[in-house]
């Protein structure tokens, strides 16, 4: 077979067969991603095209994709976007991929401002800006208060501000601060509702999972027990949150009991509460008083 005489059909055949010899998952659907990427076109125009000719250049750099996600690069790198909450975040190398597991927390915050529409919101460790964006993009009309976006690195918090820019209409954009700080150190006023999708993986979990090697290991790595950082937020919350405010935070699920423990101690008078992942999984833990 000749690059000049491939179809579409046959290419995404080629593809599939690779990804799936590499272990990827699900290796048919990231074939046409990328297909689709490179040809811009939807998956309803592959289909209609499937026996088209694609031309050699499109080949070549269709090629090197699938080579590149066959080593684990995520799809959300090769094509620079990656859906969160129906929207569509550029992501690059400098940021953790937004998934979907993170939406129930971002759906239990948009409900705390029916209660709460004059919120200060602040998400700590914003990446690509994926829980400020949405909050914002998503939050009530009733909703007239700021979004403080804080992240460590510059080339994240490039990320999160394209995206902001982007995707917000310019009364919500203006709503928004995107603030270079470690955590919690750069907050004087008391906040409202605090966000944290903190690293909270252990040394051991990044070592059993190789499809994170491409990601910031500046993202995912929490320490020995994966709690370094969220421990350290947990016990700035006194100081920081609103005498009614409220906190969530994403875990792994191993860790569900200790998180839940550290905040009882830390804000007596708040009831902590167990928001699961689409997977039924403990994935965060929120406090808040009723």
């Amino acid at each position: 077979m000749t690059s000049s005489t491939e179809t579409i059909h046959a290419l995404r055949q080629w593809a599939a067969s690779v990804l799936m010899g590499a272990g990827v998952d699900p290796a048919m659907l990231d074939a046409r991603v990328l297909l689709g990427y490179v040809l811009d076109l939807s998956a309803t125009q592959l289909l209609i095209a499937d026996n088209d000719l694609v031309s050699p250049d499109k080949v070549q750099a269709y090629r090197a994709l699938i080579d590149q996600r066959a080593t684990g690069v995520p799809l959300a790198y090769l094509t620079g976007s990656r859906e969160f909450m129906g929207l569509a975040f550029h992501t690059t190398p400098a940021v953790l991929v937004p998934r979907p597991d993170t939406e129930p927390l971002v759906e239990w915050a948009l409900n705390c401002l029916e209660d709460h529409p004059a919120a200060t919101i602040v998400d700590i460790g914003t990446g690509s800006g994926a829980i400020t964006v949405s909050m914002v993009y998503h939050a009530p009309e009733i909703w007239t208060g700021q979004a403080i976006a804080i992240d460590v690195s510059l080339e994240a918090l490039a990320v999160a501000t394209e995206n902001a820019d982007r995707m917000l209409p310019a009364d919500r954009r203006d709503r928004i601060e995107f603030r270079l700080g470690d955590l919690t150190a750069s907050l004087e006023a008391p906040v409202d509702l605090l966000l944290a999708n903190l690293p909270y993986l252990t040394p051991g979990q990044m070592d059993e999972n190789p499809d994170l090697r491409h990601e910031p290991s500046l993202a995912l790595d929490g320490g020995d027990d994966g709690l370094d950082l969220v421990r350290e937020v947990i016990d700035d919350l006194p100081r920081v949150l609103a005498a009614n405010g409220a906190a969530g935070f994403e875990i792994d699920p191993s860790q569900s009991a200790t998180v839940q423990s550290l905040l009882h101690e830390t804000l007596p008078d708040h009831r902590i509460a167990v928001v699961h992942d689409l997977a039924g999984d403990e994935r965060h833990i929120v406090a808040f008083r009723p």
